[in-house]
């Protein structure tokens, strides 16, 4: 059992700051802080990734785009005038570079608004980084809070609302504590920020002892080594943080090994229906965060949709970004419509952080996060079961964070 050293992080957020202020130079150097988009519409920039190994995360994406465009077609009224509403949609490629370069072209070519980013890291920091630079008003979710506000001044123009890994890792813990185990926990962590977050809170976690094996590669095909640590170790508690692909091989390969621990959490990979799918039974017991679902009992701010209407109108079993992903546009339509002049990015800036309201997420409030401009979300449990049907629900076993979201069953060990 060991520790693992401390992320280098900050220096890589150092590098790809460099970069996003590069692209935005000539867009910053030529604007004045007040200035907005062009003509009197109001420009929203979107960014996700929509290829590559992230994909899961905006496979929803167009159906999201879809109602929001739906329910801003008439435009907004704000101060006695309206404003045409436009969504320019920029798509990351899973890739922290593109994401900066795609921030810069919203910026500069496009001359947005606001930009929303959503998901992991290599989305929401790089443009962030950039919104900054340029003073442009952001607001980012789908990335723990602590690796957004890592390694970067306080920001004055960027914005996130999700839930932390700290906070995660607690929740995680809590449910560990409901079983009959050893307390041996094994870390499958990759090496990124996700992965150095969850070994340093899990490592700080009291009451537990910790296999790490150390952290591993994206793309990894053989965990043998991995598997053969956990083994000796004798673990009966994984946490895991893996990228979907890799999650689906390890949890094969562990299967073929006899590797079956009571309890598995599995942040990131397991919040998908296509990853639960792909696993068949072997998803079946696997406990996921739950940070938003079909059975939350908020409403779309923008024309009062239900949760559970939205998922219904997938038509396809629903994601956890759908509904952060359109709280997005809500905050930015509160934001518009509280700043002084919705076109001037320094007032809509100003007015993200004195926003506290409610979304089809839940409830976000800015004025008291855990760092500046952060409003946290609260993060639930849920765990894989097969329904009827044959398919794969992610059913709520625990909400702690907020009781106001009904359980929807008992957690169950395993074995």
């Amino acid at each position: 059992m060991s520790t693992y050293p401390t992320s280098t992080y900050p220096t890589r957020r150092t590098f790809l700051g460099a970069l996003g202020t590069a692209a935005v130079a000539g867009c910053s150097s030529g604007l004045r802080e007040s200035s907005g988009g062009t003509g009197r519409s109001l420009k929203i920039g979107y960014v996700s990734p929509r290829t590559g190994p992230l994909a899961v995360f905006g496979e929803s994406d167009d159906y999201v785009l879809g109602r929001v465009r739906a329910a801003l077609a008439k435009g907004l009224s704000i101060g006695g005038r309206g404003y045409p509403v436009e969504i320019v949609v920029k798509d990351t490629q899973s890739s922290a570079a593109r994401a900066a370069e795609v921030a810069g072209e919203l910026i500069q070519r496009d001359r947005v608004d606001i930009v929303l980013a959503t998901s992991t890291p290599d989305t929401t920091n790089p443009v962030s980084d950039q919104c900054e630079a340029a003073r442009v008003p952001c607001v980012a979710t789908v990335c723990p809070w602590e690796i957004w506000a890592a390694g970067r001044p306080a920001p004055t123009y960027s914005y996130l609302h999700f839930i932390g890994t700290e906070q995660e890792v607690g929740v995680f813990a809590g449910l560990w504590s409901k079983a009959d185990t050893n307390k041996v926990v094994g870390g499958l962590w990759p090496n990124d920020t996700d992965g150095e977050l969850y070994r340093r809170f899990v490592t700080a976690e009291p009451g537990w002892r910790v296999s790490d094996p150390g952290a591993y590669e994206d793309g990894t095909q053989d965990y043998t080594s991995i598997l053969a640590a956990f083994a000796r170790d004798d673990v009966e508690i994984l946490q895991a943080a893996p990228i979907p692909p890799d999650w689906v091989t390890f949890w094969r390969q562990a299967a073929q090994h006899g590797f079956r621990p009571k309890i598995v959490s599995v942040a990131k990979a397991m919040l998908f229906p296509t990853v639960a799918k792909t696993l068949g039974e072997l998803a079946e017991g696997l406990v996921a965060p739950v940070w938003w679902s079909a059975a939350f009992p908020y409403r779309s701010s923008l024309d009062g949709t239900t949760a559970k209407a939205f998922a219904d109108g997938y038509g396809r079993p629903w994601t956890p970004p759908m509904g952060f992903n359109h709280a997005l546009f809500e905050i930015a339509v509160a934001a518009f419509r509280a700043a002084a002049d919705p076109k001037d990015h320094a007032a809509v800036a100003a007015a993200i952080g004195t926003l506290k309201g409610e979304a089809i997420s839940g409830r976000y409030d800015f004025t008291a996060g855990p760092s500046k401009n952060v409003s946290m979300a609260p993060d639930l449990l849920g765990q894989w079961r097969r329904n009827p049907a044959g398919e794969y629900d992610l059913v709520i076993v625990d909400n702690t964070l907020d009781p106001a979201i009904p359980l929807q069953g008992e957690f169950t060990p395993l074995r």
